[in-house]
């Protein structure tokens, strides 16, 4: 996967340390594994058709490859995490039989509730024994939104967007600096659904025609559990074709 964000700008003349070398090490030896379905329907109107199309799932995992824990056992539990996904469908690429495009209603973006409480607790007296004890409680609850999920277009090309970001700056966690506001409590979850839809020419009916989709993932790492000052983020993207008959079932 291609680097595109790090804490070095030239790596050729960086000096590791020997712990950040064993972090980069365990950091190589993972797999990105990704499940994406798209689910259609087709609709044959008196003057055109109609094919929609909507993310009907999308799962991302990261999975630890073999190696040996016994030397690196600290590292063990530093994993890259998704922090941006984008997936995209278009007809095929000169096709003109495409009348217009049009996005779905996005579904709204998420807000997850954080509870916290606080205990406080004091003695009074001036003996060793306590004469009154006390005990206080409080709580405070708040909403945050941590993916944000956006659609688009590009001429016949549409584009859905899932961005995890900094719930209190806003800051995107795949194009993240360093600074001293820390993490801001960044989790992450992909459970919403998003849609679109063609317009075709009615004379394509009975046709199976080419069509492209595909995505990127980026994946990025902050330290977990060890203390270092090393991040980054990868990205890979692919591209399939395929074949969508436009034939009306009885």
């Amino acid at each position: 996967m291609t680097r595109t964000c790090f804490n070095g700008q030239d790596e050729r003349h960086t000096i590791l340390e020997a712990k950040e070398s064993v972090l980069r090490y365990a950091l190589a030896h993972q797999q990105l594994e990704v499940v994406v379905q798209l689910a259609y329907t087709l609709g044959f109107y008196e003057g055109n058709i109609r094919v929609n199309v909507h993310v009907d799932n999308a799962r991302i995992n990261i999975v630890k490859l073999g190696f040996n824990k016994n030397d690196i056992e600290e590292y063990v539990k530093e994993r890259h995490f998704p922090s941006r996904i984008q997936l995209w469908v278009v007809p095929e690429l000169g096709a003109n039989y495409v009348t217009s495009l049009s996005l779905g209603r996005s579904t709204e973006n998420p807000q997850r509730e954080v509870e916290t409480h606080k205990i406080v607790k004091g003695k009074f007296g001036k003996s060793k024994v306590p004469l009154v004890k006390a005990t206080a409680g409080t709580s405070t609850r708040t909403k945050t939104r941590n993916w944000r999920f956006d659609q688009d277009s590009e001429g016949n090309t549409a584009i859905i967007d899932a961005i995890l970001s900094d719930n209190t700056t806003g800051i995107e966690v795949a194009t993240w600096k360093p600074s001293s506001n820390g993490d801001g409590g960044l989790k992450n979850a992909l459970q919403k659904r998003e849609g679109f839809g063609w317009r075709l020419s009615k004379e394509m009916e009975g046709s199976v025609l080419k069509w492209r989709l595909g995505g990127k993932i980026w994946l990025s790492y902050w330290p977990n559990d060890v203390k270092s000052p090393y991040f980054e983020t990868r990205c890979v993207d692919w591209c399939e074709e395929v074949d969508l008959p436009l034939i009306r079932v009885n």
